[in-house]
């Protein structure tokens, strides 16, 4: 069986509101807000993993910083029903592989869970911008990968081999190309095979945060990441962890347009609930979640939940940012979790017909220049 890669690069403005919050059916979970941060995180210094990718990023020297991917919750849901649906139904592919039924928008995922009996309206296909288009957004591109680990998901997107140094996207950049150049908002799923979703523009505006994670799920050690992006550094930037504050360095980026991140030690067991604090230029604080906080342990420790720790002692004292706003040097290492995939070989056309395969990726999306 022959596989070919096809890269094609073909709004309904959500109310302003809190930001990092899941809601009641779980949008997004823990995964997809690794993959939703590593990207504003790559955004924000493309160079720091441009220079770690080498030789299979031949147009590296095209990316420069952009701004933040707004987190679209009609995209997560898009992005998830499709994971579920390939999951379930079993295949691996952008377009599903029957008529998905017009008003799954209104029954995933608490009356349908992406099954064939109830995700499907008929016989056919469905490409993924309708099948997008049915959670009432405009698709602008869409990724798909094999891996289940969110790290390695991203890394099999934005390490894909492609030696052309041609700025342009093409049927072997995809992946990277839609990562660090669309415009608009993104929804990622992670219930199966994760799906990025890519918006084509009009929906929500980035939030000061815009998106915030941790990674490994929980370890001895975990590392936090979160982007800033204001007209202005922020001049606090700690992490709160059960009550203890932890000072955020900026590791990438530019003061007002950062990835900031601390290593937290001891977080190896139990449900452990932490949350971003920033202060804003006018020293306004600016929290991630809004409200609530994020867990760091195993599944049956909630991503997100009502309950926030509150500052200890000493709080006031830790985070402050220089002048100038922060330590990073532009074009440094940047640090990251995550070295180059070991055996990632991110197109289609290189690997072989088996689903399994965590680096088993492609990217479709409808040529539509960009206005």
């Amino acid at each position: 069986m022959r596989f070919v890669v096809a890269v094609m690069v073909l709004a309904w403005a959500l109310p302003a509101g809190a930001v990092g919050e899941s809601d009641a059916n779980g949008f997004p979970n823990w995964s997809e807000r690794v993959m939703h941060e590593w990207m504003n995180r790559a955004r924000s210094e493309p160079q720091v993993e441009m220079k770690t990718c080498a030789a299979r990023c031949g147009e590296a020297a095209c990316f420069k910083q952009e701004k933040p991917l707004a987190y679209d919750l009609r995209l997560n849901r898009a992005a998830r029903f499709h994971s579920d649906e390939m999951r379930l139904q079993g295949y691996f592919d952008h377009t599903s592989q029957c008529l998905v039924a017009t008003n799954i928008n209104q029954t995933y995922p608490g009356q349908c869970n992406g099954a064939a009996a109830c995700a499907c309206g008929g016989m056919g296909t469905t490409s993924f911008d309708q099948r997008v288009s049915r959670f009432q957004v405009s698709a602008a591109a869409e990724i798909i990968a094999g891996a289940t680990d969110p790290n390695q998901a991203f890394y099999s997107w934005l390490y894909e081999n492609s030696p052309s140094t041609a700025c342009a996207y093409s049927g072997v950049n995809g992946h990277r190309w839609s990562i660090l150049t669309q415009q608009a908002g993104v929804g990622v799923g992670a219930s199966g095979p994760p799906t990025g979703d890519f918006s084509i523009g009009g929906g929500p505006v980035p939030a000061q945060i815009p998106s915030a994670a941790h990674y490994p799920r929980q370890a001895a050690q975990v590392e936090v990441w979160a982007n800033w992006y204001d007209t202005a550094g922020p001049k606090r930037a700690q992490v709160v962890v059960d009550s203890t504050c932890t000072a955020l360095t900026r590791a990438r980026g530019t003061a007002d347009n950062g990835a900031w991140t601390a290593t937290l030690s001891g977080v190896g067991s139990g449900c452990i609930r932490y949350w971003f604090s920033f202060d804003d230029a006018s020293g306004k604080e600016v929290t991630y979640p809004t409200t609530g906080s994020l867990g760091i342990g195993p599944a049956s420790c909630s991503d997100w939940d009502t309950s926030r720790p509150a500052k200890g002692a000493g709080c006031d004292s830790i985070g402050t940012v220089p002048d100038g706003g922060g330590d990073s040097d532009a074009g440094g290492d940047g640090g990251g979790p995550t070295p180059m995939p070991k055996g990632c070989a991110c197109s289609m056309a290189a690997q072989p017909p088996q689903l399994s395969l965590f680096v088993f990726a492609c990217v479709v999306s409808y040529l539509r220049r960009r206005r």
